[in-house]
């Protein structure tokens, strides 16, 4: 196999900025939904209708990364992606309407949701040594830092009024990483020309369909429960039947976009179920924080933000201690173990959180545990994962795009049911509480926003002991 002569500083910077994208847009966006819902004039309901639509052409733009390289090469097909993502960007950040924002995050999910498999897969560009090290570090530094900036980058911008600067910030990174790909990165598609893959238009239009029924009518029901529960349920079975038929057809293609046979792999199986899993609970944590640090602890949005970022700068630190020790002790399950144990400390810690107590003391220094779960979660289930798959890089490469692809609808999900979760408790302790409030001196909704929030903590604590316990045992990463 013959690998392009790169500068290593360019190909790194260029790792770097296209996973720093993905992760610093998450973190903005997720912590900023209560002001961009306000800005757009959009419902809850539709803004999780706008997750489930963005999480439906984001899966197909990453089931396409392949067959795009392979007949584009690598230059052009970034160079295509990244304008792509910043006219979305650019629409977005001047949307004051539902339309002219869905129409922006459209073109940002079609054209920047497979940034973080390009990463990935931009790190096979350097040959197997102990080189390609500088490439995984540049990856997860990028993680580790977007989680950790966002949410302060996005208090800032909204503190100031500068909404759609969240947008034009991502913007300016993708701009840069144009240069990168326009001045170095090769135009072939190489480490990618083997195992020709086609796109099939059937096949794309029942993942992407089903991808976005499924998702929205699963978001639906948790709002419609007591409503309109059978048209949810609809929603979520043709979803559903599309991908099944998705599957059951692709299977069968001589020359398929998405190599399902990597299924196959029980240690993949079990990385997919973490790494799903985070993003989950990445969508849950950065929904219920904010609003209890906000809401219940009557913390300022701006102040909020700091404190959350601040305490995320853990994970940076949490990536290091994964990399160092996974040179020496590369055994799967104390890294897990610690993970879900951290998940665990976590939802304890803020399903009794004390409203009276200090901010920075009693929110900060816990919020490192959420970023120490994500980042060690992720990190073990990226060296353990695709060990079945090093030997292939297109086979490689497609595993990670099904990765990937899952993460887009888990990340919704997480967001949209915490929401709904977070309405319906508030509402039912709002309720109870009406007749007898637990601090006389205290709103009743503030109240209940706390006891809303904690509810959530509650169920992320038994979420973390039990993956705790399960994978202990787990034999799937030996």
């Amino acid at each position: 196999m013959n690998f392009p002569a790169i500068p290593r500083p360019a190909l790194l910077a260029a790792i770097f900025a296209l996973n720093f994208i993905e992760f610093l847009q998450t973190g903005m966006l997720v912590f900023a939904a209560a002001p961009s819902m306000g800005h757009i004039g959009a419902s809850p309901e539709e803004y999780a209708a706008l997750s489930a639509l963005y999480a439906a052409v984001a899966v197909l733009a990453i089931s396409q990364v392949t067959v795009l390289v392979q007949r584009l090469g690598w230059r052009n097909y970034l160079l295509a992606s990244l304008l792509c993502f910043v006219l979305g960007a650019w629409l977005s950040a001047g949307a004051d309407r539902v339309p002219v924002f869905a129409l922006g995050r459209i073109l940002m999910a079609a054209g920047g949701a497979a940034f973080m498999t390009v990463s990935r897969m931009l790190v096979n560009l350097i040959p197997p040594s102990p080189q390609r090290l500088q490439g995984i570090a540049a990856f997860g530094s990028a993680l580790a830092l977007g989680i950790a900036l966002g949410p302060w980058a996005a208090a800032e911008l909204v503190g100031r009024e500068a909404w759609g600067g969240m947008f034009l910030v991502l913007a300016l990174v993708a701009l840069g990483a144009a240069v990168l790909a326009a001045r170095w990165l090769p135009p072939g598609a190489d480490t990618l020309d083997g195992s020709p893959t086609r796109l099939h238009t059937l096949d794309a239009a029942l993942l992407a369909g089903g991808a976005g029924l499924a998702l929205f009518g699963a978001q639906r029901l948790a709002y419609d429960w007591h409503g309109e529960r059978a048209h949810a349920l609809f929603l979520l079975a043709l979803g559903l039947a599309m991908l099944l038929a998705f599957g059951l057809l692709h299977t069968r293609r001589r020359a398929p976009f998405l190599h399902l046979e990597v299924l196959g792999s029980r240690r993949y199986r079990a990385g997919l179920a973490i790494f799903s899993l985070c993003y989950l609970v990445l969508g849950a944590v950065s929904t219920a924080l904010p609003q209890l640090v906000q809401r219940a602890l009557g913390v300022g949005f701006e102040a909020a933000g700091r404190l959350q970022s601040a305490g995320m700068a853990v994970s940076f630190l949490a990536f290091w201690a994964v990399l160092a020790t996974v040179r020496v002790r590369p055994h799967a399950t104390k890294f897990y173990v610690v993970a879900f144990l951290m998940l665990a400390l976590l939802g304890w810690h803020f399903s009794h959180l004390d409203p009276r107590g200090h901010a920075w003391d009693g929110v900060t220094w816990w919020i490192g545990l959420f970023g120490g779960f994500l980042v060690v979660a992720m990190a073990a289930t990226a060296v353990h994962g695709f060990k079945d798959f090093q030997a292939n890089n297109v086979v490689f490469s497609h595993a990670q795009q099904l990765k990937n692809m899952l993460s887009q609808p888990a990340l919704a999900l997480g967001v949209g049911a915490t929401n709904a979760l977070l309405q319906e408790r508030g509402a039912l302790h709002g309720a109870r509480l009406a007749e007898a409030a637990l601090d006389p001196a205290a709103p009743v909704t503030q109240q209940a926003a706390l006891l809303a929030g904690m509810d959530v903590f509650w169920v992320l604590m038994w979420v973390g002991l039990a993956g705790a316990a399960l994978l202990l045992r787990q034999r799937a990463f030996d």
